[in-house]
């Protein structure tokens, strides 16, 4: 007869037993409601599941990313558990090892002897697949036909093996566990293995899959699905760590502060060296005509990626080997980071198309398998200095891989929005380094640029737009202008379904809740496939219900594969984090680490408390954080890089975009709309105040006591002019003033991924510019429609054609000079004192109403403003000098009814229009991005 089933079994992991019995059903994984809490960024949030079902242990992958690994093998299917097994949780080497050992409920083991004696030659006391110190570790053989998941490449092996640090009898610091990661370089302790197998039995590297559409062509074919699906709740894990040296002890006593150590920064990444000195690539593996490097089908060498043009680049022959060139793509080709339109290739040079990565190998391209060590992000003792000495940061020392949520907090001016600045690279750090992928973010920074997504504070969305459309409008912008609409489409489709938007795709932004309007924020950077995202306090304003809702938004992006980093001063939801950076005040850290670990670590787990203290004594925080790591030489200090410019399309097709844009948010606002319509009525509509039935021509002479004969004085022409002219700047002013103040943090975030300033600015005065037109005329078509009209004019011999056309570019003059008030803008509340003074300067400057000829110094500051010549080019055209027997009237040289008069007027006023329009854009550029 068989043996009866194991009702027991035995956990051991880090030194630690759990025994559970067979009416438990046991988790496994680093979320916080695990029943086994396994703390590695190797493992899924939920990785593997262990249960007992009919007479026997069960175990089962739970759709992890990385995989459950026995004997080397990965399972694809359940497996029983019967005897005393090891498995490996994320890698078959490196992964963290568990001990299974079912038992009865006697108590003993099924098949005689316990986990450490029946493991085989890995087992150790601390649960190390190390081999015994006379032994060198063996490499295993790879299992034939085991495939990862889909969308989940392993790369190759080649991270150096370290000894595991002494067993502990309980587990270890998150805190501490997730900071180190030994340098390849870095010295090996005494019981280091040394020999040829020792240096390359690192974990294999998973690659983020593509959240827009399924790879295909000839250099993406995916391996073959295992048969069960993934649970959503797994997440792609973080860059592995692999063991620390030993933690220095706090100063005795508490008191002594050293504020002169740095923390350990010996595990900066391999930073990839340009393969300068590395073979000509030889060209003899490709054709003479070259092969097409793009994202249809019809290419040679397909890049499934969405900022990959439809023809990117091509491979060519050259004389001296092997060569690529830019076929005119909106986003550029990249030969180690540099962007190059003709490039002669090295063996082992990495070329970038888009998002994605190859390597130059024996005279073809092939995807770029990223070592353990590159993947993720890496702060590597990054401090910035402002004003020459006032530091923000201050040393800061972080790693957070893929899969993985980061929490940046600390209380106000602690440096949290300055640290997701560098990160993303629109700042740059005064010392150390920020890599990502392995690469220096701030050096290559043009080639990571769509890699990394940023969700400012404010929402980057126009509010009168739907969803849909402001998503379209975006993609326009961000994807490659020979993107089809169809693919654009799809694209949009795809990003609305993963954050659950598809039900209001259709809805007005204003109309959205404000997690909802979040999402729709995200959404906007998820268009690029982004792998890094980062938000900056998304839950601001947010009652508790729609911080969670957005935390877990956040959770389910980064366990799609991304490496997320919020900043964000809530606490309620840190448990769905992997990691917490808690910065005190001047930019000093005072934990990192797993938010379930800052109790012991902190003495405390009330985050309010916690804060409470950092803020009153950074100093003491930070040097008792610092006394809990290893400590090593700093980072060398970055050295300036010439910012490189962002990829761009062509100004046309983004003026195209904005333009269609504009239009659409002034029709979609309806109350806008009716005061814009109405706007030109009410004003012309004053014109009927004005006394007198002459209108603009002449009331002929009057005979004076003396018996002589002077000309009449029609004081209706000039006082309908100043109506006109008044009306001109103040719709053209109404129209801009507020528009670029609030779109700010929209521009700010498109200027960041590649738009034009003055694409951006053109398409603001040709929009409104063709709306001042229409107005002008509804005005001076009302005002003529009641009062006589001008005979001839000073050019045009029809009089009134010549009026509109003053009064219409004073009007276009003055949305000009709305935008550049709005730019000077600092908030919307500037905006209407703005508007009030200037419209208030604009009527003393005309010169109509107060006479301004002749005066000295007032004279010559009329000149400046647009309704001084607004007004002159308006009397050129009635012959106000004729009109009027006023004395201003016959002094002004600029109001004489003359061709040079009039072209002189309307050239001036011309250049004023177009020197605004220069400052606006000077403005526009000098501005920072705050994405």
């Amino acid at each position: 007869m068989s043996s009866p089933g194991a009702q027991q079994i035995t956990v051991r992991h880090e030194g630690t037993e759990r025994v559970f019995d067979a009416t438990q059903q046991i988790t496994m994984g680093r979320a916080p409601e695990v029943t086994l809490f396994v703390d590695s960024p190797l493992v899924s949030r939920v990785h593997a599941t262990l249960s007992y079902e009919a007479g026997s242990w069960m175990l089962t992958d739970n759709g992890s990313t990385n995989g459950v690994f026995v004997d080397a093998r990965r399972l694809t299917t359940p497996l029983v558990i019967n005897r005393p097994t090891q498995v490996r949780l994320g890698d078959a080497i490196s992964g963290p090892l568990l001990h299974l050992a079912p038992q009865t409920a006697r108590g003993g083991a099924p098949h005689g002897g316990s986990g450490a004696q029946q493991g085989g030659p890995g087992a150790g006391s601390h649960g190390s697949m190390m081999p015994p110190p006379n032994r060198p570790p063996s490499r295993p053989q790879p299992q034939v036909g085991q495939q990862p998941q889909v969308g989940q490449q392993r790369g190759p092996q080649g991270q150096q093996h370290y000894p595991q640090r002494p067993p502990t009898p309980q587990r270890p610091n998150p805190q501490q566990q997730a900071w180190q990661q030994q340098s390849p370089n870095a010295q090996q302790g005494p019981n280091a293995q040394q020999g040829p197998n020792a240096a390359h039995a690192g974990p294999r590297a998973a690659q983020r899959p593509n959240v827009n559409r399924p790879q295909s062509g000839p250099l993406h074919q995916q391996p073959n699905p295992v048969p069960h699906r993934p649970n959503p709740q797994s997440g792609t894990p973080p860059t592995p760590n692999v063991p620390r040296p030993p933690v220095n002890t706090p100063p005795p006593g508490g008191d002594a502060i050293n504020m002169t150590t740095k923390a350990d920064t010996s595990a900066l990444p391999p930073i990839r060296a340009r393969a300068s000195t590395a073979a000509i690539a030889r060209a003899d593996r490709i054709p003479q005509s070259g092969l097409d490097i793009g994202r249809t089908s019809d290419n040679q060498i397909v890049v499934n990626d969405p900022m990959a043009s439809r023809k990117h680049a091509r491979l060519v022959p050259d004389r001296q080997g092997l060569a690529i060139e830019d076929l005119g793509s909106a986003n550029g080709t990249f030969v180690n980071g540099r962007r190059e339109q003709r490039a002669l290739l090295r063996e082992r040079d990495i070329v970038t198309i888009g998002n994605v990565d190859f390597v130059v190998q024996e005279g073809t391209l092939v995807h770029r398998q990223r070592p353990v060590a590159e993947q993720g992000l890496h702060v590597h003792g990054v401090s910035f200095t402002v004003e020459g000495n006032k530091q923000l940061l201050v040393d800061v020392n972080m790693q957070a891989g893929r899969g993985s949520l980061t929490a940046l907090i600390g209380p106000s001016g602690a440096g949290k929005s300055t640290l997701s600045k560098l990160i993303a690279g629109t700042t740059h750090p005064s010392a150390g380094v920020v890599t990502f992928e392995g690469r220096d973010l701030h050096a290559e920074y043009e080639a990571l640029r769509s890699r990394i997504g940023m969700v400012p504070q404010d929402d980057v969305l126009h509010r009168q737009l739907t969803v849909k459309q402001a998503l379209n409008f975006a993609a326009q912008l961000r994807l490659p202008p020979d993107t089809s609409k169809a693919d654009r489409k799809q694209v949009i489709s795809d990003v609305l379904e993963e954050l659950s938007l598809t039900q209001h795709a259709d809805t007005r932004v204003d109309r959205l809740s404000g997690g909802q309007r979040k999402r729709a924020s995200v959404a906007m950077e998820l268009l690029t496939g982004p792998s890094l995202l980062i938000l900056d306090e998304p839950t601001s304003g947010l009652d508790p219900a729609l911080d969670r809702q957005v935390m877990t938004m956040l959770r389910e992006l980064a366990d799609a594969g991304r490496t997320v980093i919020v900043v964000t001063h809530s606490v309620a939801c840190l448990d769905m984090c992997d990691q917490v950076l808690l910065l005190a005040p001047g930019g000093k850290t005072a934990f990192c680490g797993h938010p379930g670990s800052v109790g012991p670590v902190m003495g405390t787990s009330d985050w309010a408390e916690i804060f409470g203290r950092v803020a009153a004594d950074p100093d003491r925080a930070f040097a008792n954080f610092r006394s809990r790591q290893a400590f090593a030489e700093p980072p060398a200090q970055v050295q300036p890089v010439e910012r490189a410019k962002a990829p761009k399309s062509s100004p046309l097709k983004q003026f195209s975009t904005l333009a269609r844009r504009q239009l659409r948010l002034i029709f979609a606002d309806r109350g806008y709309l009716a005061f814009l319509g109405i706007l030109p009525f009410v004003l012309g509509g004053l014109s009927l105040v004005v006394q007198g039935k002459s209108g603009f021509e002449s009331v002929g002479f009057v005979q004076t006591p003396d018996g002589s004969f002077v000309r009449a004085n029609n004081g209706e022409a000039q006082q309908l002019l100043v109506v006109l002219i008044l009306g001109a700047c103040f719709m053209g002013a109404t129209l801009t003033v507020r528009d670029l103040v609030g779109e700010r943090a929209i521009y700010h975030r498109e200027r960041a991924v590649g738009l034009r300033s003055g694409a951006y600015l053109m398409s603001k005065i040709v929009v409104f510019s063709l709306a001042a037109l229409l107005q002008s005329a509804v005005m001076v078509g009302i005002v003529l429609a009641v009062k006589k009209p001008p005979s001839k004019g000073s050019v045009i011999p029809i009089g009134t054609v010549e009026l509109y056309l003053d009064v219409a570019l004073t009007a276009v003059t003055c949305v000009v000079l709305g935008l550049a008030l709005s730019a000077l803008a600092r908030s919307n509340e500037q905006v209407m004192p703005l508007l009030v003074v200037i419209i208030m300067a604009q009527l003393v400057m005309a010169g109509g109403m107060i006479p301004v000829t002749g005066r000295v110094v007032l004279d010559q500051i009329s000149w400046l403003f647009p309704s001084r010549w607004g007004y002159s080019a308006g009397a050129s055209t009635v012959n106000l000098p004729e009109l009027s027997a006023s004395d201003a009237a016959q002094k002004d040289h600029f109001w004489k009814h003359t061709v040079a008069a009039w072209s002189l007027d309307v050239s001036v006023l011309a250049a004023i229009a177009v020197l605004l329009a220069l400052f606006t854009w000077s403005r526009l550029r000098l501005r920072k991005s705050a994405a």
